[in-house]
């Protein structure tokens, strides 16, 4: 691969790396990179025999798992996708092969919430859930793909569907929003590349993607194009550029390798990097984006393979040291959680203006239902350093749902009750709804009647009103009234 002369040529990873370590990771097949990070908490799918759990970890202490960890196992199945909320430190989405999207609120203090229950549970798809991803601008909208070969957006609030994808005939391999989030790009294992209006549902355009029916995943752009990494039709690992107005043909191909492993791309759409990690590999590759086209810049190597990694968040990196990217590699076999800085070597120790460009902050642009209402913004971005010295404040989570019966069967069945308790408790709220079904039909009926006899009191009045006018006229003209 040729080589660009760039200010990020140089990026480099500390070889002496800290490590969370005792962390049973899931040995798991399934094609996602099982971490999720952001500056409060690292969170790792977890293996454990019968049902799914995932480890909840504080960035602030890095070693052995602690009192200040949190295991949060109450999953009917394995766990596939785990993904924090951009706008929220403290809510995480967590994807099972029950069929259901678990929400969970972590608090800074005492990890999760007391009763260890989800505060919201998402109910719909058909099959497993395999991949979750949260809207870029608008708050507590949450995109996830499932076996059933469906897209779905949710409001995360009131648990309510707010758009399907389907059109899908194979498993989907990966979901990502343009930068508005009017738009979601998929790929599947049926080769093609999708493109869906995340309102309706509606697919805007299609077009083959990588020649291979090994997984490929992709990444919209903010130039608008999309950058897929995948498998040619010889087998060998590639990156591809796509202009989404013609998928018919590809701007470019990048070859990577001969490797095995399923490809990982991170987009840093700040700097236009990305970062490319392959399952099984033990380096970590970078590339630039620019003038349409892809370079290859660098790479970190160790001698350890990785299962998945999770990418810090621009907000939660340390400008001190320069530090463009901090990687979480999961190496199973040890057991570790390996903490990798990416950073960019400077001479000069003042703050690195090119490095550190305004970036998304914690406030979404859009209310859950402006976007629902067909809204599209980008992201509300802030200069770096007031980002990094406001931080995340500890946030709850408040779960509304209009149909109390659908909600206890929904928490009911994340926590594995007995069928016949939530049978009683639902016979019981249908009986107090009908109470209440009675009342009102009886305090309507009586505000009509009150409501008729304040009529009739009325046209009593006027008549009333109206002979006292008579009469005061008759004695004005000297007539006795009787």
């Amino acid at each position: 691969m040729a080589v660009r002369t760039s200010k990020f040529r140089h990026i480099f990873g500390d070889r002496n790396v800290k490590s969370y370590n005792g962390v049973p990771i899931s040995k798991n097949a399934h094609e996602q990179d099982f971490c999720s990070v952001n500056p409060k908490f690292v969170a790792v799918v977890a293996e454990q025999i019968g049902g799914g759990a995932f480890f909840v970890m504080k960035t602030d202490r890095i070693g052995g798992i602690d009192a200040s960890s949190c295991k949060i196992s109450k999953h009917n199945g394995a766990v596939y996708d785990i993904r924090w909320n951009p706008f929220n430190d403290n809510l995480i989405g967590s994807a099972c092969d029950d069929g259901l999207i678990r929400l969970w609120n972590i608090t800074d203090e005492k990890g999760v919430e007391s009763n260890h229950s989800p505060v919201q549970t998402l109910k719909g798809h058909g099959k497993r859930v395999g991949g979750l991803m949260w809207h870029p601008s608008a708050d507590n909208i949450l995109a996830s793909s499932s076996y059933d070969n469906t897209v779905k957006l949710w409001n995360a609030e009131t648990a309510q569907q707010v758009s399907e994808l389907s059109s899908f005939t194979n498993q989907i391999t990966d979901m990502s929003f343009t930068a508005d989030g009017s738009q979601i790009g998929t790929t599947c294992k049926d080769r093609k590349l999708r493109i869906f209006d995340s309102h309706t549902g509606e697919i805007v355009v299609e077009g083959l993607g990588h020649d291979n029916m090994k997984v490929s995943r992709l990444r919209m752009l903010k130039d608008g194009n999309i950058l897929t990494a995948g498998f040619s039709s010889m087998s060998s690992r590639c990156l591809r550029l796509y202009d989404p107005r013609n998928l018919s043909t590809k701007l470019e191909e990048l070859p990577i390798d001969s490797a095995t492993g399923s490809l990982f791309p991170y987009y840093d759409p700040d700097l236009n990097l990305v970062y490319i990690a392959g399952k099984g590999d033990a380096n970590i590759k970078f590339f630039e984006l620019a003038s349409g086209s892809v370079y290859y810049l660098n790479q970190y190597n160790s001698s350890d393979a990785q299962r998945g990694i999770g990418m810090m968040p621009k907000r939660g990196l340390d400008s001190n040291i320069n530090e463009v990217a901090r990687a979480y590699k999961l190496n199973v076999a040890k057991k570790l959680v390996n903490v990798i800085p990416l950073k960019v070597s400077r001479q000069s120790k003042s703050f690195a203006e090119d490095l550190y460009v305004d970036t998304a902050g914690y406030t979404p642009a859009l209310t859950a239902e402006q976007f629902i209402a067909g809204e599209n913004k980008l992201p509300i971005t802030v200069p770096f350093l007031e980002l990094q010295a406001a931080n995340s404040t500890s946030k709850g989570f408040t779960a509304s749902n209009d149909n109390p019966e659908e909600y206890i069967e929904s928490i009911a069945s994340s926590n594995g009750a007995d069928p016949k308790e939530v049978e009683a408790l639902k016979a019981e709220i249908a009986a107090l709804k009908s109470a209440v079904s009675e009342k009102s039909a009886t305090i309507e009926a009586k505000t009509s009647r009150i409501e008729e006899l304040e009529a009739e009191n009325k046209d009593l009045n006027e008549e009333l009103d109206k002979v006292r006018g008579e009469i005061a006229e008759l004695q004005k003209n000297g007539v006795d009234s009787d």
